[in-house]
Formats: structure tokens, sequence, C-alpha cells
């Protein structure tokens, strides 16, 4: 009996209905077909969003990271958060296109009247808006260094706290090493950006580095919503990076005997101490 009988007049002539047809393997492809691997790219975990700027109130829109579907991998010996296939830092900042005002997108929101007023005097009458950028579909390191940038600047003409000057200092100089990273083995880089890209590496980080420290002495945690023991964690490391040895242990000294330190960041801390003394005593050795 033919089921499909009557669509002759519609233009379909079956002889016979099978529906599970079209899911058997066709004569000879029975056990090879394969399917071809996802090769996922940092557009996968980009979304467009619409943001609304507390200075001026216009909307504008941004790129944004989702990163609960991000796979976390080993961050840098300085607590850098690193990602399979993107790195999320360069999505880590909020800039309006109209008045210029430019932040971390965790403290974009978060300002108060008293710094709006600020940005209007300060910044936004200094502020050349950019009739011609148009947003881009993933953002590259030179576009969100330059974002970084100007929210560095709103940070000083708004009289931010010493923690958040010091926290885009940082994620600058990460931004920088990223692309240094990038660039190595590339024998068609450029040797005056890389030179340029190195110096404003060392810049940027040794600017992070003095502002944390200072930060830890003048301001009360959380500092930029970091908790005290991730930064003074991240500022050992920074201090053993420079060399100063003295400062990285009184800062490791300090994390372990304290009762609020987790027993696993203690024991971070103790394989860290190891490290510090090791290197000291090699300095020593060779001097």
């Amino acid at each position: 009996m033919n089921l499909l009988s009557g669509m002759e007049k519609f233009g379909f002539s079956m002889d016979e209905l099978d529906i599970l047809a079209d899911e058997k393997p066709k004569a000879g492809e029975a056990g090879t077909a394969k399917a071809a691997p996802v090769v996922k790219q940092e557009k996968d975990f980009v979304i467009d969003k619409k943001v609304r700027c507390p200075v001026c109130d216009k909307e504008f829109p941004i790129k944004a990271v989702l990163a609960t579907k991000l796979k976390r991998l080993e961050p840098d010996f300085d607590l850098k958060p690193n990602y399979e296939h993107v790195d999320k830092i360069k999505y880590d900042f909020m800039s309006c296109p109209n008045c210029g005002y430019s932040a971390l997108d965790t403290t974009f929101a978060k300002i108060d009247t008293a710094r709006v007023k600020l940005i209007r005097a300060e910044f936004c009458p200094s502020f050349k808006p950019q009739p011609d950028e148009k947003l881009p579909d993933i953002y590259d390191y030179e576009y969100s260094v330059e974002k970084f940038k100007l929210a560095l600047i709103c940070t000083m003409k708004k009289r931010a706290k010493m923690s958040e000057k010091a926290y885009v200092c940082l994620k600058i100089a990460w931004l920088r090493r990223a692309q240094l990273k990038e660039l190595e083995g590339n024998k068609e880089a450029d040797p005056k950006l890389v030179e340029m890209i190195t110096k404003e590496y060392e810049g940027f980080y040794s600017q992070a580095y003095e502002g944390f420290m200072k930060a830890i002495s003048s301001e009360t945690p959380p500092y930029c919503g970091m908790a005290s023991e991730a930064v003074e964690f991240m500022l050992a490391n920074m201090s053993m990076h420079y060399k100063k040895y003295d400062a990285a242990m009184k800062l490791i000294a300090r994390l372990i005997q304290s009762p609020s330190t987790s027993r696993k960041l203690k024991d971070k801390c103790v394989d860290l101490k190891d490290e510090i003394t090791a290197k000291a005593a090699a300095e020593k050795a060779q001097g």
C-alpha cells in the first residue's frame, strides 16, 4: 500500500514511505562518515550588548564575552587570568563614544554624582569623538589598549582610588605582555613596534606595582573588587619580578601568618617562598 498516494497532484510521486531513509547510510558509506571537528574562535564567545553611559545618558553598543562558556587555563605568575580561545581582558572595559567616559567594566556604572561632575568638567571638554570609528567584530590589542588608556585618564580626572588606577595600569600591562607573546617568533614583526610595546609593558607594569603597594598601605580592602590576599600574593610575585626579595618575603610571611589566608593559598606561598630564597641566593652568589 502506498501511504502517500494522492500526493501526485502536488507533484510528488513516491512508491514507498520510509521516514528513516534519510538517516540510513548510503552504500559504501557505512561506518566511514565522521563529523568534522568544530574549531572554536574568539568570535564564538563574543556577543553584542548595549550600555547606557552614566555621564551623558546616551546608549552605545559594546562587545562582551560570554564568560560562563570560557574554559579557564592556568593563570600567569602574577595572577593574570587566562582562558582558552579568548583573552578576556581585551573586553574588560566600557568606553562611551559620545562623551568619552571610560572605565573598567566592573566600575563603569558605579560612579557617584560628584565624580560625574568631575568627568564632565575635567575630561569631556577635551575629549574628541571619533565619528568614523566603527565597533569591531572582535577587539584587537591596539583597540583595547587605546580604550584602557582613556579609562586611565578618566580614573585620574575623577579622583579615583589608587587601587583603581593601579588596576587599570595592570590591565594595560597584561595586554601588552600578551601582545608581545603573540609577536614572539614572528620574523615579520616590526622591531620598532616590538620596542614600543615592550616599553609600554614595562612602564605600565611599574606603575601598577607602585600603585598597588601604596594602596595596600593606605586603603581598606577589597582593592578595586579584589581580596587583600589575592593582591598581596600578586604583589609578592611582582616584587620577585623586580628582584625586590625582601619586599616579597614580607608579603609572603604576612599571608602565611594570616588566619584568613586559605590553605590552598598558603601552600602556594610556601612554594613561592622557596623560589624567592633560591633566586636571592643565586643572585648573591653571582654578585
